[in-house]
């Protein structure tokens, strides 16, 4: 009987052994266009103003602070009303913007998806989204009485109570702190 011939075995090629030069190159390539994209993509079509966004739900962003600021006309103290920073957008439809009020009174919470850098004028921004006025609530009666204040008929000046255990009145706009949940700021609405 004829021998058979045993041939031998090839060993077989791993993975990384298949792949050409052509082929190693290629992941290399996906990213850097994709990081070239990402960039130039990014100036083009800039991320939205943080006071523009509107929130998809109500806490589940990451980052919450709790400041407080008191709402004061002609020496007369006043709370915030309980829909601060709920205004319809564009197409009618409730928008919660990241500085908002959950219920009435002086405490405002200061939501997003990352840390942001905060203060009054933003939160003016919001609250007096018209420009032209702003709503108040009234409680020294002990009953809640809403009522809304013409700002071309007032000046409005800024403070926050600082280090020295006193209220600061911010004449730059550079001295602007940002909220936190130790920030104890302070709006006086006096009349012209």
């Amino acid at each position: 009987m004829p021998k058979r011939k045993i041939k031998e075995g090839v060993p077989k090629k791993n993975f990384f052994q298949k792949l050409g030069k052509k082929d190693l190159l290629l992941p290399p390539i996906i990213i850097g266009v994709a990081v070239l994209f990402g960039l130039v993509f990014t100036q083009i079509v800039p991320p939205p103003e943080i006071l523009s966004v509107c929130l998809k739900a109500h806490s589940l962003d990451s980052y919450n602070v709790y400041p407080r600021v008191q709402l004061y006309v002609d020496d007369k103290q006043y709370l915030f009303p309980g829909d601060v920073g709920k205004q319809p957008n564009e197409k009618g439809e409730e928008c919660l913007k990241p500085i908002h009020t959950d219920s009435v009174g002086d405490t405002l919470h200061v939501q997003y998806i990352r840390p942001v850098q905060l203060s009054l004028p933003d939160l003016m921004k919001i609250y007096s989204y018209d420009n032209k006025t702003v709503s108040l609530v009234d409680n020294s009666t002990g009953k809640y009485v809403n009522s809304t204040l013409e700002l071309a008929d007032y000046d409005i000046q800024y403070s926050y109570y600082s280090d020295q255990n006193e209220f600061t009145k911010i004449v730059n706009n550079s001295q602007f702190p940002p909220f936190s949940n130790s920030f104890f700021g302070k709006i006086d609405f006096v009349s012209k």
